[in-house]
């Protein structure tokens, strides 16, 4: 009996339906029968061919989706359902659009499991790179609303609006960096390649360097000789506080201590409300029960502290204490958030107060940015002066010594 290879096909159904699917047979022409037997007008059918595995699949850690592509393809989607384009043949759109092999291998195997019948959010289910849970949540709740383009047109704004704060505060960072960078590049040239020189006319002279010089000179020394044995501290202290931060207890220490931080720890405070007055407005408007979504707002906040006192909410919710009271006893939210949430309540006006909180703290979140700027750059000018001085003078303080052991 010939071995049974696969073959993957195009074809529509007798009642219409268009499939995108494989089947194993012991040739072409017996995949071809098996089709036309079962009703089938095919389409397209061609042997299913090992592949060699592709980047994204070797390493899925550095060939991610960007959010942005998701975003973009989360807009086109919803424009495709608005005017009534078949979900497929929207899908297959979006697949020849794609750039990101990743994005390309999901949406090939979610038009195979539409080909099957599957829904929509039980097709993005299978790509949680891609598709978080709130986005395959929002789908479901979309999908027997009947409000899919609606929904996926909210999706893309709330991406867009949780996108552009992680900018901002990236955009913040930028500039310690680039400072911090440069200054450790110059004293590194300045004991690496300057000092030695010194060191060896000091040596000629029998001269004695100046205790600046000796201690820049001693470190430098040091780090020299033990290269390998610092570099390799330096590699596993990194290693041990990744694997540290990935356990709970290691995330509870970091989640509870980066809030307390000064000025940084109060735009992240602000930065997690508003992404949970977001997330919460975004799937109100989608009609979802508040009992149901909870725990998805939940998970959004991405704190461990927020998520273990949001979860005594959920419970005094359900047991019919409304939403307000519940969040005002975690201590979390300023009394503004917890005042506009009990008149949305009051008023039906939920979602819309909800959405007006969030960008109240979008803004409060680029005030404190900037302030933040403004207090580091006078520190940081000040810091780098003072190793750049230090370095400075351990560089000219032998030019003055040597000149008197010249003379």
């Amino acid at each position: 009996m010939p071995a049974l290879q696969k073959f993957a096909y195009r074809a529509y159904s007798a009642d219409g339906v268009r499939t995108v699917r494989t089947l194993q047979a012991a040739s072409l022409d017996d995949a071809k029968r098996v089709l036309w037997n079962e009703g089938f007008r095919i389409v397209d059918i061609r042997p299913r061919r090992l592949r060699l595995p592709s980047l994204h699949q070797l390493f899925p850690s550095f060939m991610r989706v960007r959010k942005s592509q998701v975003i973009l393809l989360t807009r086109q989607l919803a424009t495709f359902v608005k005017v009534g384009v078949p979900m497929l043949e929207a899908f297959a759109v979006l697949h020849e659009q794609a750039t990101s092999g990743e994005l390309r291998a999901a949406l090939r195997d979610m038009m195979m499991d539409l080909g099957q019948g599957r829904p929509l959010s039980a097709a993005m289910n299978q790509h949680p790179r891609i598709f978080n849970r709130l986005y395959v949540d929002m789908v479901r709740a979309a999908e027997v609303s009947g409000e899919l383009d609606e929904v996926l047109s909210q999706i893309a704004s709330y991406m867009t609006r949780e996108d552009s704060a992680v900018r901002r505060i990236r955009s913040a960072l930028i500039y310690p960096v680039i400072v911090l960078s440069l200054s450790v590049v110059v004293v590194g040239v300045l004991v690496a390649v300057v000092l030695p020189a010194f060191v060896h006319l000091f040596g000629e002279f029998g001269a004695q360097l100046p205790l600046p010089t000796r201690v820049l000179l001693a470190v430098g020394t040091f780090f020299e000789q033990h290269r390998f044995e610092v570099l390799g501290a330096m590699a596993a202290a990194l290693v041990a506080c990744v694997i540290f931060f990935r356990t709970p207890a290691g995330r509870r220490t970091k989640d509870r201590y980066i809030v307390a931080l000064p000025y940084l720890g109060r735009i992240v405070h602000y930065s997690i409300i508003e992404r949970f007055l977001r997330t919460f407005a975004t799937m109100t408007r989608a009609g979802i029960p508040v009992t149901q979504m909870f725990d998805t707002v939940i998970q959004a906040t991405g704190n461990l502290i927020f998520q273990e006192r949001l979860r005594t909410v959920r419970e005094l919710m359900i047991a019919g204490q409304g939403f307000s009271e519940p969040l005002r006893q975690t201590g979390l939210f300023p009394n503004l958030v917890i005042q506009m949430i009990r008149v949305g309540e009051e008023t039906g006006t939920l979602d819309n107060n909800l959405e007006e909180a969030a960008q109240y703290f979008a803004t409060e979140i680029d005030y404190r940015t900037k302030a933040m700027i403004a207090v580091m750059e006078p520190g940081l000018v000040i810091f780098v002066g003072l190793v750049v001085g230090f370095v400075a003078i351990s560089v000219i303080a032998p030019m003055y010594g040597l000149i008197r052991a010249i003379k």
